[in-house]
């Protein structure tokens, strides 16, 4: 029927590019946990920077496996424990399963220290809920080959889950879009040249860039009407593979722009795996596949024919027909939730959505926010220093152990905020609504400096400082003005 071949258009999805989607996902969160494992100690013990007699008292998760022990053993338990979940994800074994248990552990985790997420462990959230309920492991699976699930009979999935998790990820850029409403997005266009001015997110080929106005004034332009416009190209009703293809080329450049010119952590990279699932056949026949049918000649063959399917009785039957009913008719109305609470986002309008809807979306993990340079890029710019006083009357830096601290602009203001967990923590202590955070962090940073040191260099005080300065048109800068964010003494 006409009508439906426009639906498979719009939002049916190629059964090879959900289980490219899978593969991606679980790489991304096994990334993730290398990433946080090398912080174990500092992010998620009672021994690092938020105890969880702090986290407890400042942000009380809803659900928290990770605050049944504040030991080192407990929490490198649970990374292993995800990270098995997630090669079983990543091979398609028990795929439904492991994926279920990935989503509960990465939002465990996540809860465990709030200081540590930005944009791209919001998204990872979000697509792995929605991965919970889409049919990962119909291709390029273990479930597949050993006969667990039934290979497709259709050229693509078209489904409930489907249809919301395009409209999630739509709505990652739309929203993000819409919330651009500054002057520095449409009428000086300078927004770009404010987010690479940034030092904390600045890399090498983004300060040169920046030089440039005429480009860095095309960049905000093209950035804010792709985020608002481009996302038609993933749901067109004719000739939708090629639209996703292009679309998908697109976005995927935008995501390498950032990851090349700023410090954006996994965020590109999140981005451009929830997009894999929207891959059209075409990218497949024309592409894929004649690589695949001249390098991975090892892959074993695809099961031509469905194993025998146990019989079950018509009773089961119906009850699982009423489930999947109900199941779908849920997605449905949480996706038009979802909808209306990003419209919600939106400045200047009456609510949608009633109070404390944010809280119960919260405990699914699907709170959502996409405000990334919104309304307009940040010009508040600065550095961090930690000054500390030993025993014997030293000054020195207990980050970098320079003596005396100083207080000057470093060569490389992103180099001195370390890997993306440390530098969102370190953001963060900035602002005030992190305030009971900053004692903890001065409390760790005596700590670790004390155990490497004799009695006449402990540290007897330490302050946090904040070197502030504004990023101002033409590339000029304030003059840096130092903050004492906080003072302990030992």
């Amino acid at each position: 029927m006409p009508w439906r071949k426009i639906l498979r258009n719009m939002f049916g999805l190629d059964w090879r590019s959900l289980a490219l989607m899978r593969m991606g996902l679980a790489a991304v969160i096994l990334a993730d946990l290398a990433l946080g494992a090398q912080h174990l100690t500092a992010f998620y013990t009672d021994d690092g920077m938020l105890p969880r007699t702090e986290l407890i008292d400042w942000a009380n998760p809803v659900f928290c496996l990770h605050l049944l022990s504040g030991s080192w053993w407990w929490e490198a338990g649970l990374f292993a424990l995800e990270a098995i979940c997630a090669l079983m994800m990543f091979v398609g074994y028990r795929t439904r399963l492991a994926t279920v248990l990935c989503w509960f552990l990465l939002l465990s985790r996540q809860a465990r220290n709030p200081l540590l997420l930005f944009g791209a462990d919001i998204v990872l959230r979000i697509a792995m809920f929605w991965a919970m309920f889409l049919p990962l492991n119909r291709r390029y699976s273990l479930d597949a080959m050993e006969g667990r699930e039934q290979p497709p009979t259709t050229q693509c999935y078209l489904g409930v889950a489907g249809f919301g998790a395009i409209i999630q990820f739509l709505f990652v850029y739309v929203i993000s879009g819409l919330l651009k409403t500054g002057p520095t997005w449409h009428v000086e266009h300078s927004a770009v040249y404010y987010a690479l001015a940034i030092d904390i997110y600045s890399r090498p080929l983004g300060a040169w860039l920046n030089q440039f106005d005429n480009v860095t004034a095309f960049f905000t332009i093209c950035t804010l009407y792709l985020e608002i416009y481009g996302p038609v190209l993933f749901v067109l009703p004719v000739f939708s593979g090629w639209g996703r293809l292009l679309g998908f080329v697109v976005f995927a450049a935008l995501q390498i722009g950032f990851a090349i010119t700023m410090e954006m952590g996994l965020f590109w990279t999140v981005m451009i795996v929830f997009n894999l699932m929207l891959l059209p056949a075409e990218f497949w026949t024309w592409f894929a596949d004649p690589i695949a049918n001249r390098l991975i000649k090892w892959w074993p063959p695809a099961i031509t024919s469905p194993p025998p399917i146990p019989t079950s009785s018509v009773g089961a039957n119906i009850l699982g027909r009423v489930l999947r009913w109900g199941r779908d008719g849920a997605l449905l109305v949480l996706t038009a939730i979802i909808v209306l609470y990003n419209i919600d986002t939106i400045p200047n309008h009456s609510p949608l959505l009633p109070a404390g809807t944010s809280d119960w979306l919260d405990a699914m993990g699907l709170q959502q926010f996409f405000n990334m340079f919104a309304p307009d890029p940040q010009t508040q710019d600065g550095w961090l220093v930690v000054r500390g006083w030993l025993q014997n009357g030293r000054q020195v830096d207990l980050r970098t152990g320079a003596s005396p601290a100083n207080l000057a602009k470093p060569d490389s203001v992103a180099e001195t905020y370390g890997d993306e967990r440390m530098a969102s923590w370190l953001i963060d202590l900035e602002f005030d609504e992190y305030a009971s955070c900053r004692e903890e962090y001065l409390r760790y940073m005596a700590r670790q400096w004390n155990q490497n040191h004799s009695a006449a260099e402990q540290v007897k005080a330490a302050e946090l400082i904040f070197i502030g300065q504004y990023n101002e048109p033409n590339h000029l800068k304030s003059f840096p003005q130092p903050v004492t964010l906080w003072t302990e003494e030992f």
